[in-house]
């Protein structure tokens, strides 16, 4: 994996690269050493330093190799480039460098007083002596370049420009060495002192130290976006499908024979594609946004931004097929605010973006949803303005969609939503289930049915485990599990953003819920009929596996079906410049937004998306207005229930295909749902062919989506 650099992997690079530039600046300096028993000394130095630097080379190698996907071609990333950037340099190393070092640190023939003499000097000099420990630098320093500051997939050009590079200075080096060796043997009187040595290595520091802040200058300058820019700009990706002909030209390619090829593309903009505008809403919320202080259970204080004044907002219960109203005002805050329906496949103008569907809202005015409530089951809405630093201080609440012509079944009902919040006076994060940093309990009579809906609304997954009673997993991300079986001592880790709802039947003895969020913390909520009775154990089971449990059932398409479209999103991080700062940010395909092409596609198309994950981050990706069936997960297919979810977690090294229907026409942020990653890169949009925006982002506009 080529992102880790903060892992072993990248760690073992880091380390060997520093191990190797003080082996490569002793070998440098062996010719000024005076005395016998220094040059002796420094022999062994650099014998121990050099064995640990072959050490971290071959931990690296192993490493980077135990690390690696199976199936997975090792030049993708580079992980080939480890033979002529490490192992050639430091089997040279090994012929000739440590053979001549051992002669030296051995020859204890003569007085260790005694002054170096020419030949002496000569041969310490010698190309072939110090050239490969160098060569071993500068490959070395090219693996950490690769590890942390490029992403997959790797082209041939940013394969092969840095290895050249790497080539052509070791060639200039060992030139330089060829001068230095000629010098060394020509005795005391025409060895450069200790003046003009510092002199020439002070200008060779200035002079790099001067290259490398111009680079960095330009860098960052051209990492700003635009000041203005539509989502419609970008690189065009029609997944191997039919590019309409009006699309071709500037796609640079000629349109497929067949379906579309030659079809007119009547442009349609995302403000037509809008929920319904007449009729009397079955249910009419109005939501004020406005900067509070808000107490948590414990009484630390949350400088918030809220939904009516409360963190979270109010929950929104509504039924199947109700046509919903939802009134947003921004009392104060002066970023602006807007609503997304996270999971809700509503109309594409009504999904809340800024920037995509809308424009944001700002302190003193107002907007206005309409849609209708199709899918039953937990949801929740966020703003996407600046939704990282937004959502992060509150603006998010539950959205709860009960079935249409049925009454629940469980006699209680609780959403639970796991949260870091900031509070006045704290270094750290407090953890907490809505408000309650601190452990609640909740009165449930012995024999009710209960259903605990649990969201995440953080970036990175939540693990949640429920003690004292079996329980099934009733639903993903508000779709229900066909046959759902008892479990007990399972962990649940839900992806940023998802959600599972949980049911069991409340026994007599207490029943703990405990959330464990990923940065550290703890929450806990206790059901119990009467307050009294101890708490249960919790044991520490084995993840749960939606990809194997419950009963298959009929699926809501075809999945041995020809795709229309297939694509391939390849998740990467990388050091860099990104918008003028320097980051660590997170790559879709290399490419940070707005480079990302978008992914187009035509109402009906039946698209399949492989998703391979080669950073050490998971990535929850979501795909607003559409839910994935998940088919593969690492090569192996799903055998449990339908697994739909509209954000799915894919962790470090894993890999998914998945598939969906396109029925939904609009443009669509898709993007990784740990908020921070989409802030730094990590977004791009699926678009209908024909669908335009007249929104823009950008510092110039108020629209500032992620």
């Amino acid at each position: 994996m080529t992102g880790d650099l903060f892992g072993p992997n990248g760690f073992a690079a880091v380390f060997a690269f520093i191990a190797w530039s003080l082996a490569a600046l002793g070998m440098g300096r062996l010719t000024a050493a005076r005395r016998m028993g220094k040059l002796r000394r420094h022999a062994v130095a650099l014998l121990v330093l050099i064995g640990a630097a072959t050490l971290l080379s071959a931990a690296k190698i192993a490493i980077g190799w135990a690390l690696w996907p199976s199936g997975w071609w090792p030049p993708r990333n580079g992980m080939a480039l480890q033979i002529p950037l490490l192992v050639v340099p430091a089997a040279l190393v090994l012929a000739f460098t440590v053979p001549g070092l051992w002669r030296l640190a051995r020859d204890r023939q003569g007085n260790p007083d005694e002054r170096v003499d020419a030949a002496a000097r000569s041969r310490a000099a010698e190309p072939r002596f110090v050239v490969p420990v160098q060569a071993a630098m500068w490959g070395a320093g090219t693996l950490v370049y690769f590890i942390g500051f490029t992403a997959v997939p790797l082209g041939a050009p940013d394969m092969a420009v840095p290895v050249l590079l790497a080539a052509a200075v070791v060639a200039v080096l060992a030139i330089r060495q060829h001068g230095r060796w000629k010098e060394a043997g020509r005795g005391d009187e025409v060895q450069p002192g200790r003046l003009k040595r510092f002199v020439r290595a002070s200008f060779t520091l200035v002079a790099v130290a001067v290259g490398c802040a111009s680079l960095m200058a330009m860098a960052s300058k051209n990492s700003r976006h635009p000041d203005r820019m539509s989502m419609m700009a970008g690189e065009m990706d029609f997944g191997g499908g039919v590019i309409p002909a009006a699309y071709a030209y500037a796609a640079g390619h000629s349109a497929h024979h067949g379906h579309g090829a030659g079809d007119v593309v009547e442009p349609i903009s995302v403000l037509d594609l809008a929920g319904p505008r007449d009729g009397v809403p079955d249910k009419r919320f109005v939501l004020t946004a406005e900067e509070k202080e808000v107490r948590l259970g414990s009484g630390a204080v949350v400088r918030a931004w809220t939904y009516n004044g409360t963190i979270p907002g109010p929950e929104l219960r509504v039924r199947q097929g109700d046509l919903v109203e939802v009134t947003l005002t921004n009392r104060n805050i002066a970023d602006g605010v807007t609503i997304h329906w996270h999971g809700l496949n509503v109309p594409n103008r009504e999904d809340g973006v800024a920037g995509v569907t809308q424009d944001a809202v700002m302190p003193g005015e107002s907007y206005t949803y309409r849609f209708r409530a199709e899918q039953r089951g937990t949801y929740w809405y966020h703003t996407h303005q600046r939704s990282y630093e937004g959502v992060g201080k509150g603006l998010f609440g539950a959205l709860i969609v009960e079935p249409r012509d049925e009454e629940p079944a469980e006699t209680t009902d609780m959403t639970v939503a796991a949260h870091y919040w900031r509070t006045e006076g704290s270094r750290f994060p407090v953890f907490a289930l809505g408000d309650a940093d601190t452990p609640v309990r909740r009165r449930v009579a012995a024999g009710e049915r209960v259903r605990l809906r649990l969201i995440n609304t953080e970036g990175d997954p939540v693990i949640f485990r429920v003690a004292g009673t079996p329980f099934r997993v009733a639903a993903i991300d508000g779709n229900e599990v066909n046959e759902p079986t008892d479990l007990e001592n399972v962990a649940l880790q839900v992806a940023g953003g998802g959600r599972y709802d949980v049911v069991f039947a409340m026994p007599e003895r207490p029943v703990l819920l405990v959330a464990e969020g990923f940065e550290g913390g703890v929450a806990e909520m206790v059901l119990d009929g009467d307050g009294t009775g101890p708490l249960p154990e919790v044991i520490e089971g084995p993840l749960f596996d939606p990809a194997a449990y419950g009963s298959p059932a009929p699926l809501p398409f075809d999945p041995d079906a020809p795709f229309d479209r297939r694509f391939v999103m390849e998740f990467d991080s990388k050091l860099g410049f990104y918008d003028g700062a320097f980051k660590l940010s997170y790559t879709i395909n290399g490419r940070l937004f707005p480079e990302t092409p978008m992914l187009m596609v035509e109402e009906g198309d039946l698209v399949e998306v492989t998703f391979i994950n080669r950073s050490a981050a998971h990535h929850p990706m979501h795909p607003h207005g559409h839910h994935m069936l998940v088919l593969e997960r690492n090569g192996r297919p799903v055998t449990g229930s339908p697994w739909l979810t509209d954000t799915l977690n894919v962790g470090p090294g894993e890999t998914y295909r998945v598939a969906f229907l396109a029925d939904n026409p609009g443009i669509w942020m898709d993007h990784c749902h740990n908020l921070q990653h989409a802030s730094v890169g990590m977004t791009m949009h699926l678009a209908y062919v024909g669908v335009t925006t007249p929104f823009e982002i950008g510092r110039l506009s108020a629209n500032h989506p992620e």
